[in-house]
């Protein structure tokens, strides 16, 4: 009895988030689309669940590049036409890192739709891959940042690089595991001027000290959907990832 009563206030606080934070959320990037502070690269691409759910079977894992702190608040919001129509089902569900976002008590509105990664912890990160995997087997969506951390947080020799500079960190295994054992389809994203809109402070002790820039611009290139059946090792699931993350970053219009 007290699952039932606990499973029925996670989903009345589930929807109380959906429809609130959700919709400001949705309104507030399209308002910053039609003032041109971000651009959205083959929109066109992005699966629209209604049209494709087929796709949406195994679960849904969209992967990204980690230039700033924005991502996990940003990338989840682009599939506001499928939360806001099925929010139990297609609320996307971010993997912030605890230490940044799940341990401020500010961040208390994020918790309902948010899987906490503590890096380094190999029993938290347990934990939460057997929450990411239960939530891809139910059809849901994932927002992952598989560099393990931001971009500029990378160390010297764990780089790939793309043919026109821009790089990522060497990719964990974590997401090809993930891939592989759920059979989930992969939305490749990349995200160019956010580390420009909120800026990467290193000694950065506030949070107003990272205060947006909002005379700069954000770019979201979106990839194709892909699945991965006939890659049976993790390792290469990620190698794979990474190079069509680094294509996604140098494609134009």
């Amino acid at each position: 009895m007290k699952k039932i009563k606990d499973k029925l206030v996670d989903k009345i606080v589930l929807l109380g988030t959906v429809y609130t934070i959700g919709v400001f959320l949705a309104v507030l990037l399209n308002l910053f689309r039609v003032l041109g502070r971000i651009r959205i690269l083959h929109w066109e691409r992005f699966p629209n669940y209604r049209c494709s759910p087929k796709l949406y079977k195994n679960g849904l894992i969209l992967v990204s590049n980690h230039p700033s702190l924005l991502e996990p608040f940003l990338l989840p919001v682009l599939f506001w036409k499928e939360y806001l129509l099925h929010p139990i089902q297609l609320s996307p569900w971010s993997t912030p890192d605890k230490v940044n976002y799940y341990d401020k008590w500010y961040w208390f509105w994020i918790r309902p739709l948010a899987i906490p990664i503590e890096r380094g912890n190999k029993q938290e990160e347990l934990r939460a891959f057997v929450k990411l995997r239960r939530i891809l087997n139910s059809g849901g969506i994932v927002v992952i940042f598989p560099e393990g951390g931001r971009t500029c947080n990378g160390k010297h020799g764990e780089f790939y690089w793309s043919e026109r500079g821009k790089k990522i960190r060497r990719l964990k295994d974590g997401v090809g595991l993930l891939v592989q054992k759920t059979g989930a389809a992969v939305l490749p994203t990349w995200v160019d001027g956010a580390e420009n809109f909120l800026p990467n402070f290193p000694n950065r002790t506030k949070l107003y000290h990272a205060f947006p820039r909002f005379r700069e611009k954000i770019t979201i290139k979106i990839g194709e959907p892909m699945k991965f059946e006939k890659v049976k090792s993790s390792g290469e699931i990620s190698q794979k990832l990474a190079t069509i993350l680094l294509h996604s970053a140098d494609e134009e219009e």
